[in-house]
This record gives C-alpha cells, structure tokens and sequence, in this order.
C-alpha cells in the first residue's frame, strides 16, 4: 500500500514538472515564433507588392484580409491568409491580388498533405499556373489549372479555394457587384446549368413553378462521395427553404457547396437570358 502511495505521488509530481516546463518553453518560444512568422509575411508583402507602405486587416467568415495601401493611402492589393480543407488536413496558404484583382502569387504557409503526392501543391510549377488568371477567370479544374494524377484532391481543394477567394476579394474589396436573381422573373420550366466542382463540372437541373423554385436535382458531378454528401441533399433544400441563392454554405464539404449554388445560379441566369429577361 505504502508503494503504491509513494508510486501515486511520484507520477503526480513528475506530471507537475513536465507541465511547468512545457508552460515555460512554451512562453519563451511563442514570442519567438510569431515574430520569425511576421517577419516573413513581411517579406512576402513586399515580394508581391514592391510599393508596400501599411496594411489593414478584415475577417470574412473565418478568412483574413490585408488591404495594402501604398506611401500614398492608395489601395494597391489584398494578401489573404485562407485554411482550407485538404487531403490529409488544413492547407493555410496566402493569395496575394493586385488592385485589379489579378493573383500576384501563392504561398503555402502550411499542410500536412502527403509528402511526395500532395505536396506538390508547394511547387512553383503548380504555384504558378494561378499567377495572372482574376476573378474573371474561370479557373476550372483540369482546364486553366492542372489536376495532379495522385494527387486529385490536394489540387482540387486548392483550386476551388483559389477561385472562391478571388470572388471573395472583388465582390468585397474591387467593387465587383455580385448578381442577384429576381426567381419570381423566371418562367415556369426546367432548367440545367453547370459550375466548376473540385474535379470537374457539377450540373443541375432546376425546376421552376409560379415564381419559385420548386426542386433542385444534381445530375452529374466528380466530387468526392465522402465529402459531397455533406452539401446534397442540404444546399437544396436551403435554396428552396428561402428561395435565394445567398445561402449559408458553411458544411462539411463547403466548397462543393458552393459549386452547387453556383450551378444553380448558371441554370437560372440561362433562363433569364432565354427569356431575354434580366436581374
């Protein structure tokens, strides 16, 4: 007994020790570690952005955003920092945009994708394909941007992440309108249209009735099945819940949420342009 109680107190104290030293490593490199790390964010600012004088920073639902001003207060850029959802886990990456929302570059900050397959996401050959492509682009998967046989769904991730931010920056911070639909304007009919998906197109058809949209079907996507069943049947049904395509498309699976709103989008702007109608 009198063992046992020795043996308790011994682990107690040893599990006391190690904790006050981890505690205390930790406050002696933490400083340490974040200036190293605003030091080399520094250096990236002034990599992309030469005329780089100060910054302000703004959070969009769980982004960040560096507006980069020059000597002159004159908006030059935005420096994401973004974490998206990889293979393997999170991929935190910066997205440097010039004032005309033209990606200036990419760097990956961090991930954990597997070496020698996923990682490839950290070469400049990859890196650069982005390099001069803006919101204007489609930047679709296998088309404007190379998908990595291995690695289909580190590339993927970082693709539509890519394509996403770039709206993000000039619908928030360039003055790029963002089109809204008038439903009620559409006619009675079905309806198809695709977007860009994480590997290829995803495509759905809409059905419209007195004004409202009625149904929402995926005919065809490459998502991967584990992640997509995420957003479908539940970005269906919040479009139709609120008949709007502002939508929360926080899920499991975002972006390909976000592909099928798009999508749904494309099949409603055709119908309007049939009809010769307009927002």
């Amino acid at each position: 007994m009198r063992d046992i109680l020795r043996l308790s107190i011994t682990l107690a104290l040893v599990g006391i020790l190690s904790a006050s030293l981890l505690t205390y490593i930790h406050g002696v490199t933490a400083p340490i570690i974040a200036e190293r790390q605003e030091a080399e964010y520094r250096q990236a600012l002034e990599l992309f952005f030469p005329d780089f004088d100060s910054f302000e920073s703004e959070q969009q639902d769980g982004d960040y955003f560096d507006l980069i001003y020059d000597s002159s207060g004159n908006l030059i850029g935005i420096m994401s920092t973004i974490q998206q959802q990889g293979y393997d886990g999170y991929i935190t990456y910066n997205l440097a945009v010039d004032g005309e929302g033209v990606i200036l570059g990419l760097l990956i900050i961090s991930h954990s994708e597997t070496p020698g397959i996923g990682d490839i996401i950290t070469t400049d050959s990859f890196k650069e394909q982005f390099i001069g492509k803006s919101y204007e682009d489609p930047i679709t998967a296998g088309e404007d941007v190379d998908i990595v046989s291995g690695a289909t769904v580190s590339t993927s991730a970082m693709i539509s992440s890519v394509r996403r931010v770039a709206g993000v920056i000039a619908e928030k911070y360039l003055g790029q309108e963002k089109d809204i639909i008038d439903i009620a304007a559409i006619p009675d009919g079905i309806y198809q249209g695709s977007a860009p998906g994480l590997a290829g197109p995803l495509t759905v058809v809409v059905e419209v009735a007195g004004g409202v949209i009625v149904s929402i079907e995926v005919l065809e996507h490459s998502e991967t099945p584990t992640y997509f069943i995420e957003s479908y049947p539940l970005i269906p049904e919040r479009i139709i819940a609120e008949q709007q395509l502002d939508v929360d498309t926080e899920t499991g699976a975002t972006l390909s949420a976000e592909s099928i709103v798009d999508a749904v989008r494309a099949a409603l702007s055709g119908a309007l342009e049939e009809e010769g109608g307009g927002e």
